[in-house]
């Protein structure tokens, strides 16, 4: 799918997330950190948390988003993750985890499914 496309359905989906509180938390952030200590290892267990799918969506903007796999997704978050606020979508946009710059992220359900 082209990057235009996979923005356009973030942007479509985001509206129907249902997002899932964070454990022992009214809300729906989780801190993982912004500072230079936070590495691929703490990226890589997020992503596995929260998703099954060997290839997942990585949005950022219109022109900067694409398809890629595991590997490729947390070596660009982990250069990203302190600059911009992201999503990332498995395979058929039904789950989804939000990176926001200040070191949070949250995940939640498609419920238009």
């Amino acid at each position: 799918m082209e990057s235009r496309l996979i923005y356009e359905s973030n942007k479509t989906y985001l509206n129907h997330v249902e997002w899932i509180k964070a454990e022992n938390t009214e809300s729906e952030w989780s801190f993982f950190g912004n500072d230079k200590n936070i590495g691929e290892i703490q990226i890589r267990k997020i992503i596995d948390e929260n998703f099954d799918d060997e290839n997942l969506y990585f949005v950022l903007s219109r022109n900067e988003s694409s398809e890629m796999n595991k590997i490729e997704l947390v070596k660009k978050i982990s250069k990203v993750f302190r600059d911009y606020n992201f999503t990332v979508w498995n395979n058929n946009f039904r789950k989804v985890v939000e990176f926001n710059k200040v070191g949070i992220y949250r995940n939640g359900i498609n419920a238009s499914y």
